[in-house]
């Protein structure tokens, strides 16, 4: 359990870099709340890694992983359109999130049928 754990950690770690990255070129240039978001989504991907694993509802990985995936970024993509009142910026965080979610729950399974 606690070698599934890490791997759970790390993949919510490799997701977040994923998300994060795209958002660093932008970090100097933006307000000060930008880098507060940067970390919100960071923090989010973490839980949202050590989460999509361990959901028992008899779905296939990668849909349990869009699933979760994509809800658990409704609360940031709200944040984003409060932000800069963009439709397109608030529906590709909600597509972003749902394919690392997806990615999420494959490499999930994949590492832990591994690790056993």
């Amino acid at each position: 359990m606690v070698v599934q754990i890490l791997i759970a950690l790390g993949i919510g770690l490799v997701a977040g870099l994923l998300d994060i990255l795209p958002m660093l070129k932008d970090a100097k240039t933006k307000p000060p709340v930008y880098r507060y978001s940067i970390g919100s989504v960071f923090a989010t991907w973490i839980l949202l890694g050590l989460v999509i694993p361990f959901i028992s509802w008899g779905l296939q990985p990668w849909l349990k992983g869009f699933i979760v995936g994509f809800g658990g970024m409704v609360p940031t993509m709200i944040h984003a359109y409060a932000r800069v009142q963009s439709f397109p910026i608030a529906l590709r965080i909600l597509v972003h999130g749902g394919v690392l979610g997806t990615l999420v729950g494959v490499a999930a399974d994949v590492l832990f049928k591994l690790a056993a």
